[in-house]
């Protein structure tokens, strides 16, 4: 999976591991934000299950601030960004 330099820049200030972005991208809710970007997000209880299960099989210990972590990807699947979720994200339906 390819990371923008930003995406990169971001994930080191927010300490979100990379396997975590990647982990996000793999098994949240896909939510579409226009000009064909995505907000995937583990917000569904199955979507949060599953990132801690994929968590606890690689090994990594689950840290506090985690389940409210965001992922933003372009069309061709590249990170742009990613963040915590401090506020509701606000969804745009088609």
């Amino acid at each position: 999976m390819e990371f923008t330099t930003h995406a990169l820049r971001r994930c080191d200030q927010r300490a979100i591991p990379r396997a975590l972005a990647e982990l996000i991208v793999k098994t949240g809710d896909v939510y579409n934000c226009g000009q064909s970007r995505r907000i995937i997000i583990s917000r569904s209880k199955n979507a949060h299950k599953e990132l801690v299960k994929e968590l606890q099989i690689i090994g990594i210990k689950i840290k506090y601030g985690w389940e409210n972590t965001y992922v933003v990807v372009d069309g061709t699947g590249t990170v742009i960004t990613a963040g915590h979720r401090t506020k509701r994200i606000k969804i745009r339906k088609y």
